[in-house]
Parts: structure tokens; C-alpha cells; sequence
């Protein structure tokens, strides 16, 4: 039976553009959204850009992010670009108390998303300090599935540079077995943290892959989705070893519902012939989800193919 791994440790990033309505800076908003999260449960503090962790004693800081940029449909508006770290969060139940309430509250103070906003979730992958060898299972799991998954988010994310495909080379890792080999390799491949699948803190003191696809979203249902998304990703990886393919699946229903079967979210007699009743429900809605941002092209009238030809007029 296929299981959700419930107790991974997990960080998000949200970004959103937030409306500076009445006095004072950018500053001054971030430290106010601070203050209003930290009285509603989530303890907050405002700073400065920075790839430090989030401090002791809060759950989440606010800061700024040059990339977000805000909407233009109407003059006049001063938006504030503004991303939410969170702590790292001690599993799905820490993840579900502290995102949903995130999302509720940040919804209602009026924050938006646009095609320049993401979200960003780090998953810790401990396994890779005793067996380096699950960093070539992911990647080649992520490399097959790769198009399919970009098919879950929208079109925005698919061509961008803050989210880029990985190398297109098959069997890039066949030849590592250290975990010094893994990265040297890597890095000849142009590894960055911009890949979509960014694997550059797999070689650090706190291992783990930071998943970029995602499009910006304060929807809990979606985020909660994706996590369980991500979370099978990295737990078939080391549950299977994983082979390389000659090439990407294609973005195409036959692979999407191919990933829901081997990642154990869609019971199949020969794979998984149970499936946790969260991640069958995960499943379903990514199939929605994809049948909704891939539409069906419209089916040719054979007759618009072969238009009937006029009666030839006598002279």
C-alpha cells in the first residue's frame, strides 16, 4: 500500500504583492503584517531579504523579494512586494496548523498573486548522508516525469527563469556513487538554484530539495496538494531506485495518469493496490487540475480537413 509520509520535515515560501493603502513604506507594511500574523497565532517578525534561517522562537518572517511585481489594472496603487518564510515545519500536521491560518489571514489582508509570484517548497532529504545513491533515483524519477509536472502548474512557470528544466542528458548521475562525485557532476551540468527541481542544498549540513514549479497561491487545498505531490516524489525515490529514461515523458494524459500510478496515487494491481485515502483524494485533483490547465485541443472536422469541392459551371 502507497502511504503519505506525514512526518518530513517541510518549509514553504509564499510570495504575494500586498496594496499599501494610506501612510508610511514598503517597511513599515511588512513589520504591520508581522504584527497582525503574530496576534492571530502565527509569530512573526519583518526583515530585509535574506537566505538566513527564520530566527528562533517565530514561525514565519515577512520580508521583501525585488523579483514580485504588483498588477496594473489600476493607477494609483502602491504595491508592496512582500514573501513569507515559514520555520522549518515538523511534518503534515505542522504544516496543515500554520499554512492554513498563513493563507486565511494573508488572503484577507488583501494579498495577491501574479505570474511574478511563486511558491517555493524545501523538503528535507536526510537519506542522501548515509545513501548518496537516492539523489540519482530522484533525479531520474524527476527527470521522467519532468514535462507532466510542469503540466501541473500554470503556463507562467513552464518557460521561466526562475524555474528552469533540468539538463536534458539521460543518465546524467549513472557513473556517481559518492556524494562528492554527485556533486561535482551536478555542478558540470550548470547546477543552480534556479532549476525547477532545485537540488543545490543537497550537499549542505541540512539536506534537502526545493521544489520552484508552483505558481503563486494562498489556496491551502492546492498547496496541500502539491506538498503531498512532492513528498511522494522524494519518498518513491528512495522507497525504489529509480532508472533513467532516454527522454522525458511527454506532457500527454497517458503520463499523467502514468506518474499517479507510480507514485501510489492511483490504486493499480500491479503497482499499488491500495492507495492512502489522502493521496487518492491528492490524485484526483491533480487529474483535474491537469485535465484544467491542458486542455484537449478541439476535435478536426474531417470535412475541414478535405472541404467538399464546388460543381464545375458549364460554359
Amino acid at each position: 500500500m502507497s502511504s503519505l509520509n506525514r512526518s518530513r520535515r517541510i518549509g514553504i515560501e509564499i510570495e504575494m504583492a500586498v496594496p499599501l493603502i494610506g501612510g508610511g513604506q514598503a517597511h513599515d507594511l511588512r513589520c504591520r503584517m508581522a504584527d497582525i500574523l503574530s496576534v492571530n497565532g502565527i509569530r512573526a517578525i519583518a526583515r530585509d531579504y535574506s537566505h538566513s534561517p527564520v530566527p528562533d522562537g517565530y514561525d514565519v518572517v515577512v520580508e521583501s523579494d525585488s523579483s514580485i511585481r504588483g498588477e496594473t489594472q489600476y493607477q494609483g496603487i502602491e504595491w508592496v512586494p512582500v514573501e513569507v518564510k515559514t520555520r522549518i515545519l515538523n511534518g503534515s500536521d505542522d504544516f496543515g496548523r500554520n499554512v492554513k491560518r498563513l493563507c486565511d489571514l494573508c488572503r484577507y489582508l488583501g494579498a495577491r498573486q501574479n505570474t511574478s509570484t511563486a511558491v517555493h517548497l524545501h523538503i528535507e532529504f536526510i537519506e542522501v548522508k548515509e545513501t548518496p545513491a537516492v539523489i540519482r533515483s530522484f533525479y531520474n524519477l524527476a527527470h521522467r516525469f519532468e514535462a507532466v509536472v510542469f503540466g501541473l502548474v500554470a503556463p507562467s512557470r513552464r518557460d521561466n527563469q526562475y524555474c528552469k528544466h533540468l539538463p536534458s542528458k539521460s543518465k546524467l548521475l549513472h557513473s556517481c556513487s559518492r556524494l562528492e562525485h554527485f556533486g561535482r557532476v551536478l555542478n558540470l551540468a550548470g547546477l543552480e538554484r534556479y532549476w525547477a527541481f532545485n537540488l543545490t542544498h543537497l550537499f549542505g549540513g541540512a539536506p534537502r530539495i526545493e521544489f520552484r514549479h508552483h505558481h503563486g497561491s494562498l489556496d491551502f487545498e492546492k498547496l496541500m496538494h502539491w506538498r503531498n505531490l512532492c513528498l511522494r516524489l522524494i519518498d518513491h525515490s528512495i522507497q525504489r531506485s529509480c532508472k533513467a529514461t532516454t527522454a522525458p515523458l511527454p506532457n500527454d494524459l497517458a503520463s499523467m495518469k502514468r506518474m499517479l500510478v507510480t507514485l501510489g496515487m492511483k490504486p493499480n494491481t500491479r503497482v499499488f493496490p491500495k492507495v492512502d485515502a489522502d493521496l487518492r483524494a491528492t490524485g484526483r485533483f491533480l487529474l483535474r487540475r491537469w485535465q484544467t490547465l491542458n486542455p484537449r485541443p478541439p476535435a478536426v472536422d474531417p470535412q475541414d480537413l478535405h472541404p467538399p469541392q464546388p460543381p464545375e459551371v458549364p460554359f
